[in-house]
Formats: C-alpha cells, sequence, structure tokens
C-alpha cells in the first residue's frame, strides 16, 4: 500500500512526536527527579549544616554553664544526707542529740530500714461546700481579680519549684519527754533547724519531723475532775426531785469517807509533770552527682 505524500507527513509527524514523549519519559523526567531530590537533600544538609555551626557556636560557653549548674547542684546536695544503712542513721540521731539544746530524754529508738520518699508541693485547697440554691444564684459570677491573681501566683510557685522527686531516705521512731511542754517545742524546732558543720561550714540538713501531738496532762485531769462534780451534782439534785415526787425524805450515803477515794484523786504522780511526745525523724538522701570536669575537659578537642 502506497502512502500519499501528505499521509507520510503525518506520519512523520507522529513519529517525532512519539519519539519526544518516550524521551521525555523515559530520559528527562527521571533526570528531573533526580535534580529535585538532590536540591532537597542538599537544602536538608545546608540546614544540618547551619544548625551545626550553632551549635559549635555555643561549645565554648557550654562548659561552663555544665558546671555552673553542677556548682549549684553541689551546694544543694550538701543539706541532703548520703545514703544511711540502719547503724548510720543511728550514729547522726545521736550527732543531733548531742548538740540539741532542748532539755528532754529521748528513749524507746527504733531504727527503720532504708526506704524511699517523695517530696513535692502542696497548697492549701479550702472546702467549697456546693448546693443547688447557690449554683443558681452565683451563676454566671466572673472570678474576681483578687482571684486570678492568687491562682497565677499559686501556678508560679507550682512552675517554679517543678514536679515531685523521690529520694533516698530512713526514719527512727521514738519517744521525747520533758518536764516542761515549752521543751518538747523547742525539741521540735531543733529538729526543723538543724545545722551541722562540714568541712568548716555550717549545713542545714534535711531532716523531716513526723509529727507532733502534744497532751497537757494537768489540763485533762482538773478537765476531767470538773466534769465528774458536774455530773455527781446533777445526780444528787436528780435523786432529791425523785424522792420529793414520791413523797419521801432524800438521804445520800456518805461513800467516799474513809475509802481514800479522796486522797487517791489529790494525790501527786510523776506523769502528771512529764510531758511524753511520740513521733519519729527521717533522714533525706540524695547522691551526690560526679564532678563533670575530667570529661568536659577530655572533650574539648571533639568537635561535634
Amino acid at each position: 500500500m502506497k502512502l500519499s505524500k501528505q499521509e507520510r507527513i503525518a506520519a512523520l509527524i507522529v513519529a517525532v512526536i512519539v519519539i519526544l514523549a518516550v524521551g521525555i519519559f523515559v530520559f528527562i523526567k527521571p533526570r528531573f527527579e533526580a535534580i529535585g531530590t538532590t536540591t532537597a537533600t542538599l537544602n536538608t544538609k545546608q540546614q544540618e549544616y547551619v544548625d551545626a555551626l550553632a551549635k559549635q557556636a555555643t561549645k565554648d560557653g557550654l562548659k561552663d554553664q555544665v558546671l555552673d549548674a553542677y556548682e549549684r547542684g553541689e551546694h544543694l546536695a550538701d543539706m541532703f544526707f548520703p545514703e544511711l544503712t540502719a547503724y548510720q542513721a543511728d550514729q547522726e540521731f545521736r550527732a543531733f542529740l548531742s548538740q540539741c539544746k532542748a532539755n528532754v530524754i529521748v528513749e524507746q529508738l527504733d531504727v527503720g530500714e532504708p526506704s524511699t520518699t517523695t517530696l513535692g508541693t502542696s497548697f492549701y485547697t479550702p472546702t467549697e461546700v456546693e448546693y443547688d440554691l447557690k449554683t443558681y444564684v452565683t451563676q454566671g459570677l466572673e472570678t474576681s481579680e483578687e482571684e486570678l491573681a492568687f491562682q497565677n501566683r499559686r501556678q508560679t510557685l507550682q512552675d517554679a519549684l517543678g514536679a515531685a522527686q523521690t529520694i533516698g531516705s530512713i526514719s527512727i521512731d521514738f519517744t521525747v519527754s520533758a518536764l516542761e511542754q515549752e521543751e518538747l517545742i523547742k525539741f521540735c524546732d531543733e529538729v526543723n533547724e538543724y545545722f551541722k558543720d562540714e568541712n568548716g561550714t555550717s549545713t542545714r540538713k534535711a531532716v523531716m519531723l513526723g509529727g507532733a501531738t502534744f497532751t497537757y496532762p494537768l489540763i485533762e485531769t482538773k478537765y476531767e475532775k470538773i466534769c465528774d462534780e458536774i455530773l455527781t451534782k446533777a445526780d444528787e439534785d436528780g435523786n432529791k426531785a425523785l424522792y420529793k415526787n414520791a413523797g419521801q425524805t432524800y438521804s445520800p450515803e456518805n461513800t467516799a469517807s474513809g475509802t481514800g477515794e479522796e486522797d487517791e484523786e489529790n494525790s501527786v504522780v510523776v506523769t502528771d509533770y512529764l510531758f511524753s511526745l511520740s513521733t519519729n525523724v527521717t533522714f533525706l538522701s540524695v547522691e551526690r552527682m560526679l564532678d563533670p570536669t575530667d570529661q568536659l575537659d577530655a572533650q574539648d578537642g571533639i568537635i561535634f
């Protein structure tokens, strides 16, 4: 079959178009894709290079920052004890008692085993009563500026103090006694303000008092006596009224005479003048951070 001139021209044009299309998809398009991938890789590497230069620029001051942070942490760690065994905790407590100025007697010591304690911050939150009528009359009420300022201040404190941390600890239970209540209070103050001389420096140590509940035996005895007298008088008046209504004469029996009960009530014993408190102290422990100076010196020649 013989093609005409126009058909041969059309076939040639189609062939050229096919060749161009095949060439574009087979040769040119992959090259453009490769160029795009290379360009993206180049941009990434350039950004990494810029970041590396910025990081390198901080290297000189980074060592000083690490050492400064270590020094601050070192001084804070001085407040805490190293991890103590039961024997070492007993020694620390006796060292505290040797410098305690409160006139007290400490006995019945019971040293516990090493454990952990979680330290955190807490803020008093008053209990708010909720009921339907209150909710109805206060709906739509905006928070006052004073309350907003208080909430912001508390949030600032929480952010500054950080989250709770778990550290080492060991506790000692004991009973402390004194002839005056003020001496027990002074003893509690001594625990909360315990300073220890270490390496020529007086450092406040992290010792926590477990709690204190004070009793007043003489006042309690006097109060109980007043209550007994009121009850006796009420009982006597009731019996008189009962006998009167029955048309009889009331004649109370004298049961206290010669029994020695009155002398027993008026007697004085040592425990009436001895104030005792059962509590415990906890020694808090934080291991000291290793000095980073040698490692930082070794890294001075490393480029990162």
